[in-house]
């Protein structure tokens, strides 16, 4: 087999070219960042998002003190005083209760993180932390 440099570099160019076409693309979905719920008066421990809500843990300097969650697809949210600030657990699950539903996020620092929404303690949702920041 010969080496051919003009078929050699013709693979090159055609290699740069697609690559450089999927450049924008990826560069466009890393730069999507997730909504932050809180107030601009507030600190935020978590921000995150599942297929269909995006949630916020908010507070105040050292202490998580609200839960706040927002339905992408209606638009509609709710704000809510934590009875798990996740003081006890490293940061790790904040809850809030509104009547008899609980809203639960865990979060493992990985892609393990989770959204469970609980009526009378029977789950009713549960989804993935898709994408999450601290």
């Amino acid at each position: 087999m010969q080496f051919n440099s003009k078929r050699a570099a013709q693979l090159v160019l055609s290699v740069a070219g697609i690559c450089s076409l999927s450049l924008p693309f990826t560069q466009t979905a890393q730069a999507q960042q997730i909504r932050n719920l809180c107030r601009s008066n507030e600190s935020s421990f978590i921000i995150a998002q599942t297929k269909n809500f995006l949630v916020s843990i908010c507070g105040s300097g050292d202490s998580a003190l609200t839960y706040v969650g927002l339905d992408r697809k209606t638009g509609k949210a709710i704000r809510l005083p934590l009875t798990v600030d996740g003081s006890k657990n490293r940061g790790r699950y904040f809850e809030a209760v509104n009547g008899e539903y609980k809203y639960g996020v865990s979060v493992s620092g990985g892609k393990n993180g989770t959204l469970t929404v609980r009526r009378n303690n029977s789950v009713i949702l549960r989804q993935a932390l898709v994408q999450e920041l601290y």
